[in-house]
Order: C-alpha cells, then structure tokens, then sequence
C-alpha cells in the first residue's frame, strides 16, 4: 500500500478511489495523528502489559 505524499496538498485526510479517507503524509499533523492514534497507546498497552506480568 502507497502512502499519500504531496507536501504542495494541504488537506490532511484525502478522498480515495475505494470511498474512504487517507492521511497526506506530506503535511505534518498526519504525523501527529498516526503517533497519538496508534504508537502512543500500542506504547502504553505494551507497557500496562509488561507491568501486570511482572
């Protein structure tokens, strides 16, 4: 799956052919989205996880 980056594009979510949304890898609150929305709480599960185990 191709990412969409066009940094001249200033809309974050992009329409695409399937009907759905993608994030504009070329603006920078794409990024901030993809690491609150995923990394930061796959973080935190990881950790809460290592913590219940140990």
């Amino acid at each position: 799956m191709k990412l969409y980056n066009d940094p001249r594009d200033k809309r974050v979510f992009v329409p695409n052919k399937a009907g759905g949304v993608s994030l504009n890898f070329g603006h920078p609150i794409a990024w901030w989205i993809l690491i609150l929305m995923t990394v930061l709480p796959l973080i935190i599960v990881v950790g809460v996880t290592i913590a219940v185990v140990l």
